[in-house]
């Protein structure tokens, strides 16, 4: 668990770990060059499964989570973030279920949305198997970061890219799904109770653009994708505003990758129904999307 000038949350995370209902772990901190509270919380914890790692300089997630995984020891790594709260449960039911289906390496879960304030939003789903992932990441981050666990071999051997200053998440996903042999699964009872000040069209909008690029790489294993088609598939992801003709042509883009996808992954046909249905929300979310952007750009010019 990277952490950097997390004193707000820091406790409720910290103690969501210590509360586990498994506890034969060690729970690796790494302070990233906080200038708050963090440490003197960190060291209010008289714990030995604490191992604390202070970094002398603030040097991003994508590096502190490879000094963290650097410095596991054990079987498997999980992952958490510091201002989330993991449930009572969630270390004994990823494991349980690691230990069960012996042909995956990695596992994720759904989560509940909170706001700031801890109050609860909604849940969020990802898909549950493999293919439906693999499909899934093709649009976006197919795990919930702070909720993955996996073989710990996985991790050692295929680090964060630390030229990724954001997105590190689904850069390691997409390359683990698509340029190795690690098989992925998803539980669908929420085990993470995961803070977010919201998704608004003025967030994050770097953080959008390496999102997208890493789907077009993605997309790109089943389709060649034109200059125009990237930049359009960029500006979706950054909220811009995009005059129908484009939003067509990128339903035109998901459409063609469903089919090549089907093909390359030797998906049986009654699986077929699946993969296509699914353009079906992206169709509605092409739609929201317009819909969205309009509204958004009235109230605020």
């Amino acid at each position: 668990m990277p952490v950097y000038n997390g004193e707000k949350y820091l406790r409720e995370a910290v103690e969501s770990v210590l509360k586990q209902s498994f506890s034969d772990f060690e729970f690796i901190i790494i302070d990233d060059g906080s200038m708050d509270k963090t440490e003197e919380i960190i060291k209010s914890y008289n714990d030995q499964r604490i191992v604390y790692i202070k970094n002398s300089e603030n040097l991003g997630l994508a590096k502190s989570f490879n000094i963290g995984v650097r410095a596991a020891q054990g079987k498997f790594i999980t992952r958490m973030d510091a201002d989330d709260i993991s449930v009572l449960g969630r270390f004994q039911e990823q494991l349980i279920f690691l230990k069960n289906h012996a042909d995956v390496d990695l596992v994720g879960s759904s989560v509940i949305l909170i706001k700031e304030n801890g109050k609860i939003l909604k849940k969020v789903r990802r898909p549950i198997n493999h293919i439906d992932i693999k499909w899934s990441a093709l649009f976006s981050v197919p795990v919930i970061h702070p909720t993955a666990m996996g073989r710990s071999e996985i991790f050692k051997n295929n680090l964060y890219d630390e030229s990724f200053y954001n997105s590190e998440d689904y850069e390691l996903f997409s390359r683990l799904l698509f340029t190795t042999q690690t098989r992925f699964a998803n539980i669908s009872r929420p085990l993470l109770f995961y803070r977010t000040s919201g998704f608004t069209p003025k967030l994050g909008g770097d953080k959008r653009a390496n999102s997208a690029r890493n789907a077009i790489k993605n997309i790109e294993h089943y389709l060649q994708l034109s200059s125009h088609e990237k930049d359009i598939l960029i500006l979706l992801r950054q909220y811009k505003d995009l005059p129908l003709r484009d939003l067509w042509t990128i339903l035109k883009i998901y459409i063609k990758a469903a089919k090549s996808f089907c093909q390359k992954e030797k998906i049986e046909f009654p699986k077929h129904i699946f993969i296509y249905f699914k353009l079906l929300s992206l169709s509605l979310f092409l739609v929201k999307h317009k819909i969205k952007v309009n509204y958004f750009w009235a109230v605020t010019t």
